[in-house]
């Protein structure tokens, strides 16, 4: 799975490179989960089991977000959430990263009858540590830097100019969860990405407010969210996610 994620990743790449458009491109996929190290004044991590982890899990995690939000370009799958300063505390951070961790711990926790309390993801002791050891992976649509927003307009425009790498990218992980971090004003263009060139029969699932879909041929859940660092209420975004997503693991339960 690995050698197939860096060959996706080269030919998207030099793709890039055909269009004059691979200035500061990041890579990304199954977070690493090898040895976690400081060094030049940022964390980093070395390559580990994250494969074996992967295809071993019960339940396993891909988030699809816009672009990275950064100057220079790094790989995504060194990505531990950590502050760069090396007398970290896992309580200080971006609202980005505490609410992946915490919708990170949420999924990959839930029952059919049971998730986790806010208070319990909030903690960031918790689902600091979880978040660095779980079976994950994080893709970005666009792989070049980008700021703190980008318009759908030009989110569209990445999309549709390496559609043929991401969504490659996607069915490779074969993921049983998939939150699409990119709701903005009602339209979630990851969302429509996947449903219209990956799951082409996700449906609602009734009763979860528009959070949930469904594949019935796949079994495999898609997560309609907003993005980790919009400005709404911690609290009130986990509970909605997480009642909905308990609610559709009982109705495939009770199938």
């Amino acid at each position: 799975m690995k050698k197939s994620e860096q060959q996706i990743l080269d030919a998207w790449r030099e793709e890039a490179e055909r269009l004059h458009d691979a200035h500061e491109f990041s890579e990304d996929g199954i977070l690493y989960r090898g040895k976690i190290f400081f060094e030049d004044n940022a964390w980093h991590r070395e390559t580990g089991d994250e494969e074996t982890l992967w295809l071993k899990a019960e339940r396993n995690l891909l988030i699809i977000t816009k672009e990275l939000n950064d100057t220079e370009a790094w790989n995504i799958r060194e990505e531990t959430g950590r502050p760069n300063v090396i007398d970290f505390s896992y309580q200080k951070g971006v609202p980005f990263i505490k609410n992946l961790r915490m919708w990170s711990y949420g999924i990959l926790h839930s029952t059919p009858n049971y998730y986790p309390d806010f208070e319990e993801a909030r903690n960031m002791e918790l689902s600091g540590p979880f978040f660095e050891k779980a079976p994950i992976a994080h893709v970005n649509c666009k792989k070049q830097c980008g700021g703190a927003a980008i318009s759908q307009k030009t989110l569209s425009e990445y999309i549709n100019r390496y559609s043929r790498f991401l969504k490659e990218q996607i069915a490779l992980y074969d993921a049983d969860v998939i939150l699409c971090c990119g709701n903005a004003n009602g339209q979630n263009l990851i969302l429509n990405f996947v449903k219209s060139q990956y799951l082409e029969d996700l449906c609602p699932v009734d009763g979860t407010d528009g959070w949930i879909y469904y594949s019935p041929s796949t079994g495999k859940v898609v997560i309609d969210s907003y993005h980790p660092s919009a400005r709404i209420g911690y609290e009130e975004t986990y509970y909605a996610m997480m009642s909905g997503f308990m609610l559709t693991l009982k109705n495939m339960e009770n199938a």
